[in-house]
Parts: C-alpha cells; sequence; structure tokens
C-alpha cells in the first residue's frame, strides 16, 4: 500500500515541474549530475552521506546556482538538515524513495496543505507558500514567487493536481490523511502513532 496516495498526485507534479522525472528521478541531482561528478545513487546513500554530497555540491566552484538541490523533489542542505532535526531521524537511514517521498510530504503539510484540505487555509495562499518551496511551481498569476524564477508548469495544472489531491483526501484512501501536518497536536503523533498500531 502506498502510505503517501492521498499526496501523490502533487509528488508526482513536482517530479515533472522540477525536472527530475526526465532524469534519474529519484537519484538526480542538481542539473543532471554536472556538480557531483557524474551521477550517483542517491537512494543507496545514508542521510549523513547525502548531506557530505551536499556540502561538496556548494563547494564546486561551477556551481553558478549555489544550490545543493537534488533527489526527485530537488531538496537543498538547509532544507534537509531541518527536516532530519525535526523528525528525529536517524542520519544512518536511506534517503531513498520513500524517505524522499516522506521529506517531500513533510514540506506540503509544512506550507498548508493539510490546512487547505480541512478548509483551513485558502487556495491562493497554499499555492504561493507551494512555490516558496518549490521554485518550478506557479503563484495564481502565473509567475514563480522567485525573481527571475519561471515556473514551470501553469497554475491550472497545480489547481487541478490539488483538487485530485482533495478527491483522494474526501474519499479516506488511507485511515489518517493529515499524516504530515506538522503541528504536533494533529498530523505527527498520529503518524508516530500509525506506525505501532
Amino acid at each position: 500500500m502506498d502510505k503517501f496516495v492521498i499526496y501523490r498526485p502533487m509528488l508526482d507534479l513536482l517530479g515533472q515541474s522540477e525536472g527530475t522525472d526526465k532524469g534519474r528521478g529519484y537519484n538526480e541531482t542538481l542539473a543532471y549530475g554536472a556538480y557531483t561528478g557524474g551521477n550517483v545513487n542517491l537512494v543507496d546513500m545514508t542521510l549523513d552521506q547525502i548531506d557530505r554530497l551536499q556540502t561538496k555540491m556548494l563547494e564546486n566552484p561551477k556551481n553558478k546556482w549555489n544550490s545543493s538541490a537534488l533527489g526527485r523533489y530537488q531538496i537543498i542542505q538547509t532544507t534537509m538538515r531541518e527536516i532530519v532535526e525535526t523528525r528525529n531521524f536517524s542520519r544512518s537511514r536511506l534517503f531513498n524513495e520513500r524517505m524522499q517521498d516522506e521529506m517531500a510530504c513533510f514540506l506540503l503539510g509544512k506550507r498548508g496543505i493539510d490546512k487547505w484540505l480541512k478548509g483551513m487555509l485558502p487556495l491562493e495562499n497554499l499555492m504561493v507558500a507551494l512555490a516558496q518551496e518549490w521554485a518550478s511551481l506557479p503563484t495564481p498569476s502565473g509567475n514563480g514567487y522567485y525573481d527571475n524564477q519561471n515556473a514551470a508548469v501553469s497554475p491550472q495544472k497545480v489547481i487541478d493536481t490539488l483538487m485530485a489531491v482533495r478527491s483522494r483526501w474526501l474519499r479516506r484512501e488511507i485511515p489518517e490523511p493529515d499524516v504530515f501536518d506538522i503541528e504536533p497536536r494533529f498530523g505527527f503523533w498520529k503518524w508516530l502513532r500509525s506506525w505501532f498500531a
């Protein structure tokens, strides 16, 4: 069973918008391996090894973006470290497909997708928040959130995808649809309990 089934439409959209699904998906790094000495198998690396790789990427003098984005969802080092600390992940855990999906879902929750699903956040606000996390996503105006950043997909594509997420959420395809709500009194403890159920 896909634990991330409710959020899967957004995860797949991110794979498209970030350009990673055109390459090596979960194993893709910024600029398709340009700053890692070629292709690497990220899914076989521990979180500690990933951190060291991201440091190496940032130290590469050819890295004009000064970015350490990697994985299907192009998560940068500072964000990765925040997730690892917040979720208390062991740095010996693998950065495999499941871990990458979990991290992306955490970021979706952080940006308010669960609040939107519960009717507590306007769609426009959610789209702006998501565009702040992933520069490839558009704000409602169609522009990227950051200067000189073009969105890779249209606002309507994002809206359609979010509606697909909402449809799955309404059907309750998994027991706890808000497992990545970052407010401790809600999603995190539900998520934690689900592992011991």
